[in-house]
């Protein structure tokens, strides 16, 4: 069944479709010659019934052998040991390429001139870094259409640039992390404001990467042992193999997680309006910051919270070793712990769990 969703972007809600069910795929639902989504639920509609009528009736089928049909091959076959996420971003990025270029176009008539076109025109906005992950999902296509022998060999117009746009440089700032009192306000305006407090709860209180924890499902949760398995599955990688950890379910994110406990275990645990994981905690974060007048965190600085205060716990009355630490962080020695994380604190309870209360 065809479905409407929305999208925050640059402040505005735009609209979506998830075509998936009658062979659509997910599209932005735009008006002809406009690059970004419509922000008119009425015209959002309308735009829906013509996409569903066009896909009934066959007007948006590609023809054989063409960029439309091959992005629609290369997505349906997953090519390689991919996740769903990355499936999920493969197709719209693709569809964008195919709104640009046309359906019908044939693969071997795009060049380096018309892939610059698409950088210049379309995707002008967007910053180096997130037009290098469109150019790599079109060279994707090719190199898969070289496989299948639909174009000649090395035949690759991504690859024909002269310049790529370039990824930031700046690197980002590691020697960040919130005092453990301050990390308690945090957590506290969260719950006030109904800001995704669970999901600020798993951050600060398992130390885990982005990707990690948005990815958790209902049954890496084990209330039985008392322990948040950070292991791999469909939805999303870990970074490393060694990533595959288990981080003890501390009492306080104990009380933020039992209600979902009762839930299908293979679901996620924070599933975003789509269904799919959560994509962007920037907007919540934004709130509960502007309350408390400090500047909106990164999502890096509650990992450096957790390990800040876990180096401060102790384990049977004894300092809790740095391997214990390195572990529970996805690191497989204990030298990022030593030169990145191990932040000097002011605040030094020496208690025997990680908690964060005002």
């Amino acid at each position: 069944m065809p479905k409407l969703y929305r999208r925050n972007q640059g402040g505005k809600t735009r609209y979506y479709a998830d075509l998936r069910d009658i062979g659509g795929g997910q599209v932005a639902l735009k008006r002809p010659g406009e690059s970004r989504a419509t922000t008119d639920e009425v015209e959002a509609y309308q735009l829906l019934a013509a996409r569903i009528q066009e896909i009934q009736s066959g007007v948006a089928a590609a023809a054989p052998g063409s960029l439309g049909d091959f992005a629609q091959r290369f997505v349906e076959r997953n090519p390689g040991d991919v996740t769903d996420q990355w499936l999920r971003e493969t197709a719209l990025r693709l569809e964008k390429a195919t709104a640009f270029f046309g359906a019908s176009r044939p693969l071997d008539s795009i060049g380096p001139r018309d892939v610059r076109d698409w950088l210049d025109r379309d995707l002008r906005h967007l910053a180096g870094g997130t037009q290098r992950h469109y150019l790599h999902a079109l060279s994707g296509l090719y190199r898969y259409a070289q496989e299948v022998e639909a174009v000649p060999l090395g035949y690759n117009p991504v690859k024909g640039l002269y310049r790529k746009p370039k990824a930031a440089t700046t690197r980002q700032r590691t020697d960040d992390f919130f005092e453990i009192d301050d990390a308690a306000r945090f957590l506290d305006a969260a719950v006030r404001l109904d800001q995704h407090p669970e999901l600020v709860a798993t951050f600060l209180l398992t130390g885990g990467r982005r990707a990690e924890v948005l990815g958790l499902l209902v049954g890496d949760i084990d209330f039985d042992a008392g322990f948040v398995r950070i292991q791999p599955h469909p939805h999303r990688r870990l970074k490393r193999p060694w990533s595959e950890r288990v981080v003890p379910l501390w009492p306080q994110l104990r009380d933020f997680l039992e209600p979902f406990s009762s839930r299908t275990p293979s679901d996620l645990l924070f599933p975003g309006q789509t269904g799919a994981m959560f994509s962007d905690l920037r907007k919540p974060l934004g709130v509960v910051a502007d309350h408390l007048s400090i500047k909106t965190p990164r999502l890096t600085k509650f990992r450096h919270t957790y390990a800040t205060a876990r180096l401060q716990t102790t384990d049977n009355g004894k300092q809790i070793s740095l391997w214990t630490v390195a572990k529970e962080l996805g690191h497989k020695t204990v030298a990022r712990v030593e030169d990145t994380y191990g932040h000097p604190s002011h605040f030094r309870p020496r208690g025997e769990v990680v908690e964060f209360r005002v």
